[in-house]
């Protein structure tokens, strides 16, 4: 039953709205569309169902940090069947998990959507069999969302060669319009579509005028007096990154900027102080937040103007998950829009650049195929990324080219067996052509042993996988064969078309932004109109045009005579959650005990902290002191196999003991899900014990089966 997975690894005794509707349809073999806000708990709609099946479930993001965090968590929970493909792997690294993946020893992975360009992988996954495919942030398939990535425009051909497996779609942030892109381009039969309220009414909505930039930094510290910190502010170049977060230290305020400008190890060290409430504030790029669950951000300041409505629908949708108010506030500056409008019209291609494109694809063929790298495929044309993948997809829809599957760049070999015996003619012909050592690369092999790359790369494939040599892939080249070698008018206007219609759509979700900013109604009711969303909320009593805020108002926030101001819902001094009626008071000590012990599990694991129990687990710990494994289970968000793992640990901190020095290892043994069955037995829930039963006999063997033995007689004599 769902429920019993809800309970036993996440720790949650009920759904969320639409959950439970997702997870059904899914497990019925039904193409799904699930839309949700940001915060609905749409990892769950792909996470329950996958630990339900036997089969492979493949899920493809863009967010490499939701990835790795969400793999990271599964193996707390001693979910050891769950892996991560992505850029910052290394190929050995990478290698090493399609093996898992081909040896059946993954059943849960998350890819990014270029990992599918490869065909030998996408085969391993079909031969491994795939029982549910899932694209999250699904909004980035259409040319017309937001954040609009062509790498998913292949995803529909990965899925048929996969053998059509059942579709799972998410996203927090379709329109109507995007959501029929979606069903359409992803090919969904018959789907389901459970689309959930947009409506967040713990949030708060603001907009408040800004005339000179200089003034933005006093609006940001106005907003962090009504509600403190934590919260992120989001700017939009790195200098104002640098420039805001200095701004708010001089001011007294712990904050600290995040931009791609920054080294990866500084990145993950801020991002891992503000997951744990060591760091107040994150100045960041709107990269930062996506795909991180931190339940209790208190606000979310634009210092510019977002985007697009559902661009700011998911940014500010990162506050208020734990479902405590929070603010949302947008400083309007009139410049900062117009700069909007005009990055949108300089990034306008015409006929011009769409024959400049094609002409340099054809510029740099070879036997009427072109293999590049992917980065270069807007420079060949002069293009935007976002704008080379629409040429290309018109090109490819218009009949004009083909795009398959990427190949390598080049392969390192490390070993090769000699003159093996049994090779078909094409693997030994590239057997022959190899280096004995070293790096190639695969066009220049490719013209070595006679074929073309494409058959060179599964020729290698195959002895990779035989064993008949040890070779590391890297680097990808874009492998599209021209079926013309020039455009026609007809073709070069219909491909300057949508590009312009692009660029028109983009110019009117700014004029949205404008709209909304200007609003002298309900700012909520805008938003959940935006996307289709007809619930009634006027007075909604939760945005300042509602709260009958005046713009004279808003300019004094901080006096003590304007806005109503809120209690504080974090304390910034010990970083604690204040407790609500259910809950007692938060032992402090103990907190900080916790958090010690967190601190050290983190670091023998190698882990971010947050990934062994949020601050939210630490805080209701302290507060309730369970004194039984099942009671630690019943903590919201924790589960009983966490429990079971870390038990002995928490509960002897809770007694005012010495934690045991133990490092439970991720695939650990039996002993956490015999403990968490054992639970679960003395609670009278014996059906959900069964799945923690059958773990541990599978994890434990003979001394595993004995104690299962000896468990459910002492049960029986009971």
């Amino acid at each position: 039953m769902p429920l019993n997975v809800l309970k036993e690894i996440f720790g949650f005794d009920s759904f969320r709205p639409g959950q439970e509707e997702v997870i059904r349809a899914v497990l019925e073999g039904r193409d799904t569309l699930a839309v949700m806000p940001t915060g609905g708990g749409k990892s769950l709609c792909y996470q329950v169902p996958a630990l339900m099946q036997e089969s492979l479930t493949v899920i493809v993001s863009p967010l490499i940090s939701l990835m790795k965090d969400q793999v990271d968590s599964l193996l707390q929970s001693s979910v050891s069947d769950a892996a991560t493909l992505h850029s910052g792997l290394s190929s050995e690294e990478r290698w090493e998990v399609e093996r898992r993946v081909r040896t059946g020893e993954v059943k849960m992975l998350y890819v990014a959507p270029e990992r599918l360009r490869s065909l030998e992988f996408v085969l391993a996954l079909r031969r491994a069999g795939v029982g549910l495919f899932v694209v999250d942030e699904a909004h980035c398939i259409s040319e017309w969302g937001h954040n609009f990535r062509p790498d998913y425009l292949f995803l529909p051909r990965a899925v048929r060669d996969l053998g059509n497996p059942p579709v799972l779609a998410l996203t927090a942030t379709a329109t109507p319009r995007v959501r029929q892109d979606i069903l359409i381009s992803l090919k969904m039969r018959s789907p389901e579509v459970v689309v959930t309220s947009f409506n967040r009414p713990n949030l708060t909505y603001r907009v408040i005028p800004t005339k000179e930039k200089k003034h933005k930094l006093s609006r940001i510290l106005d907003v962090i007096r009504i509600s403190p910190p934590p919260g992120i502010v989001y700017a939009t170049t790195r200098k104002e990154c640098e420039e805001l977060a200095a701004g708010l230290r001089r001011s007294g305020v712990d904050a600290a900027a995040y931009h791609a400008g920054m080294g990866s190890a500084d990145r993950s060290n801020i991002q891992e102080r503000f997951m744990t409430d060591e760091l107040g504030v994150v100045v960041a790029t709107i990269a930062f937040g996506m795909g991180v669950d931190k339940p209790n951000v208190r606000f979310v300041v634009h210092s510019s103007v977002p985007g697009s409505l559902p661009a700011y629908i998911q940014e500010s949708g990162r506050a208020g998950r734990d479902g405590e108010g929070s603010e949302c506030v947008v400083l309007y500056r009139g410049a900062d829009l117009g700069r909007r409008k005009r990055l949108v019209t300089l990034g306008t291609a015409g006929e011009r650049e769409v024959s400049s494109f094609f002409s340099a694809l054809a510029g740099v063929e070879n036997g009427g195929r072109v293999n590049v790298p992917p980065g270069s495929l807007s420079a060949l044309g002069g293009v935007d990324p976002e704008s080379a993948g629409i040429v290309m997809g018109s090109l490819e829809e218009s009949g004009l080219i083909s795009r398959g599957y990427d190949l390598w760049a080049e392969v390192e070999v490390r070993r090769i067996e000699e003159e093996p015996k049994g090779l078909r003619e094409e693997v030994a012909a590239v057997h022959a052509a190899l280096p004995g050592s070293g790096s190639v690369g695969l066009p220049a092999l490719a013209r070595k042993a006679g074929l073309r790359p494409a058959v060179v790369q599964g020729a290698i494939y195959r002895m990779m996988v035989d064993g008949v040599a040890e070779i590391i892939p890297r680097g990808s080249l874009v492998d599209v064969r021209l079926k013309t070698f020039s455009l026609d008018n007809d073709s070069r206007r219909n491909i300057a078309g949508r590009l312009k219609n692009r660029a028109n759509t983009a110019y009117a979700q700014i004029r949205d932004v404008e709209s909304f900013a200007n609003l002298r109604t309900c700012r909520r009711e805008r938003l959940l109109r935006h996307f289709g969303d007809m619930e009634e909320v006027v007075p909604c009593a939760g945005c300042d045009v509602c709260l009958g805020e005046t713009e004279e108002h808003v300019r004094t926030v901080g006096s003590g005579t304007s806005v109503p101001r809120r209690t504080p819902l974090v304390s910034s001094s010990a970083g604690l959650s204040p407790a609500d009626e259910d809950i007692p008071d938060v032992d402090a000590a103990l907190f900080e005990r916790l958090r010690s012990w967190r601190g050290e599990q983190a670091k023998k694991q190698q882990v971010p902290a947050y990934v062994v129990l949020h601050n939210s687990h630490l805080e209701e710990i302290s507060a309730r002191k369970p004194s039984t494994i099942h009671e630690l289970g019943a903590i919201k968000g924790v589960g009983l196999r966490r429990a079971a793992r870390y038990g002995d640990e928490l509960l002897a901190l809770i007694h005012g003991e010495e934690a045991p020095d133990t490092v439970p290892a991720a695939e650990d043994g039996f002993r956490a899900h015999l403990e968490a069955a054992d639970s679960l037995l003395r609670s009278g829930c014996g059906a959900d014990a069964v799945p923690a039963l059958a773990r541990a006999l599978e994890l434990g063997g003979e001394e595993a089966r004995r104690e299962v033995d000896g468990l459910l007689g002492s049960m029986a004599g009971d």
